[in-house]
């Protein structure tokens, strides 16, 4: 009798431990082929999450359907650029927070280097921005009036300048009356090309504040209804505003209250300037797709960085709200250094010479950087974004559909089988023999 339910015992312990071997393979997902290329893959991800980078380091792509998008349509993107020999040198793709692509470029084909990493031609890390440099002191300027460091944006030139201030500028009086909004908008009467004088691009290095007040004219009065004209010096005057208020340059005070709550590292940014010290504003900036992606996130975010408000909140929405438009059809418009998008595509974005853009879609979450070597504007960003991003989202991401629960092996199910019919068949033989 002991030896019975010894025997009885030992078979029950053995089937338990086949069953959970197989139960447990339930949490041993199969490896999947389809999303090799990412370092994560995680179909639970759910397209209302947010995720917040931290270093670049830590920033690794996830599966695009992770988050809706289609991988095998963006990867059309690259053969659109090679066959329209479309000279864009780097993407980036967020979603969420999510990094979903990261691809650099050279003669429109992806690149790496020797050791198969991504990264620019040359190792390098920064591009130019160019007039992308002014949504980024747009940034400043809202997080100096969330600071303190500001008042209002009705504050004038004069109020931050007038220990330099001399009688003798060029339009002296109309340019006392220029207001920070009036530089933001650029409705402040710079033109877009001046006349200079032959020495003026040594004079704009050594001092380019003086130069700008001094020798720069005014194509209109200040703040004049109807008028627009983009131009570099205006902006230049409010990185200058930036170091008057709080004793640092653009760079300086980004790296303490933007770039590193953001996780940018010092190898990721850096910033031109004049002999003063003084960072140039109309251009000058230069990061990496990362950054770029970065400021996108914070800007899709109205300002906020994980909880934190970087940027004062009714600032950064008259950022992204049309002040003026810069085109006839009333498709383009300007907010406080960012241009407004009112066609087939909702949103705003940073634009730099050469191709150098960061798109922000908020109704999709999306953010999509560009850098690009002389691309002129002929639509080509916008047409990848709406054909090849955003016609293919699918909220909440769909799941692949499978019978079987995900992880779960055929093999082991098999074995249970086998197993168990094993078990039986030896134990009816055994009872047979007493007979």
């Amino acid at each position: 009798m002991k030896y019975k339910i010894k025997k009885r015992f030992t078979w029950f312990i053995l089937l338990a431990l086949i069953t959970l071997f197989s139960i447990q393979s339930l949490s041993l997902p199969e490896i999947s082929s389809k999303v090799d290329d990412f370092s994560l893959s995680v179909p639970s991800l759910s397209a209302q999450d947010t995720f917040w980078p931290g270093n670049s380091s830590e920033w690794t792509e996830v599966a695009p359907e992770t988050q809706g998008l289609n991988s095998g349509k963006i990867s059309e993107i690259l053969e659109f650029i090679e066959n329209n020999s479309t000279n864009i040198q780097s993407i980036i793709i967020v979603r969420n927070g999510y990094l979903l692509f990261e691809e650099y470029l050279w003669n429109y084909q992806i690149y790496r280097n020797l050791a198969g990493e991504k990264e620019y031609p040359g190792g390098r890390k920064i591009v130019p921005q160019y007039s992308g440099t002014k949504s980024v002191i747009s940034l400043l300027i809202g997080i100096a009036l969330q600071e303190g460091f500001l008042d209002n944006v009705n504050q004038t030139l004069y109020e931050f300048y007038s220990d330099i201030w001399e009688p003798s500028f060029t339009n002296s009086t109309l340019k006392k009356n220029i207001t920070i909004e009036h530089l933001l908008t650029m409705t402040s009467g710079y033109s877009a090309h001046p006349y200079y004088p032959p020495d003026a691009d040594t004079k704009f290095k050594a001092d380019c504040i003086r130069f700008i007040l001094d020798e720069v004219p005014l194509g209109f009065t200040p703040g004049e209804a109807g008028e627009f004209t983009y131009s570099n010096e205006g902006v230049d005057l409010l990185s200058g505003i930036i170091t008057n208020v709080t004793g640092k340059s653009a760079e300086e005070f980004a790296k303490e209250y933007l770039f590193t709550p953001l996780g940018f590292s010092e190898d990721e940014y850096y910033w031109l300037n004049d002999s003063k010290g003084i960072d140039y504003g109309g251009s000058g900036f230069e990061c990496s797709p990362k950054g770029q992606a970065r400021l996108g996130i914070l800007a899709l975010n109205n300002g906020t960085w994980n909880g934190t408000q970087i940027v004062e909140p009714n600032f950064f929405k008259n950022s992204t709200t049309t002040k003026n438009f810069d085109d006839e059809k009333n498709i383009f418009g300007y907010g406080y250094l960012w241009w407004i998008m009112n066609g087939s595509l909702n949103g705003y974005y940073a634009a730099g010479a050469g191709g150098q853009n960061i798109y922000i879609i908020p109704e999709y979450n999306i953010i999509v950087g560009f850098n690009g070597a002389a691309m002129g504007d002929d639509g080509i960003y916008e047409h990848i974004i709406s054909d090849y991003i955003l016609k293919n989202i699918v909220d909440p991401p769909e799941i692949p559909e499978d019978p079987m629960i995900p992880g779960f092996s055929l093999n082991m199910l098999f074995l249970t089988i086998f197993c168990t019919v094993v078990i039986v068949i030896v134990k009816r033989r055994k009872s047979s023999k007493k007979y």
